[in-house]
């Protein structure tokens, strides 16, 4: 017995400038905000990533965001949990 599978429709999903452009601001004045909260300073936190001091800076105005790993570490610098960041997008 043969099995037919059906056709699936697979449509790209859009992402408009608008949309990107307040995910990007969002998610760089959450990093900034869960920083300074702590009373930290950018190059201290960036010495315990273990990346240089501009790649936080542009992490924190949305130019370039942290990976998986760097969103696990800031977390433990901030004492926070990864869904901490993303709340409120």
């Amino acid at each position: 017995m043969s099995t037919v599978k059906p056709k699936i429709s697979v449509e790209k999903i859009q992402i408009s400038e608008t949309e990107l452009n307040d995910f990007n601001k969002a998610i760089s004045e959450r990093l900034r905000f869960l920083r300074e909260q702590r009373g930290l300073k950018r190059d201290w936190v960036a010495k315990r990533l273990g990346v240089h001091y501009n790649t936080l800076k542009n992490w924190e105005l949305g130019k370039a965001h942290p990976g998986a790993k760097e969103i696990l570490a800031l977390c433990k610098i901030y004492h926070c949990k990864p869904s901490d960041i993303f709340k409120g997008l």
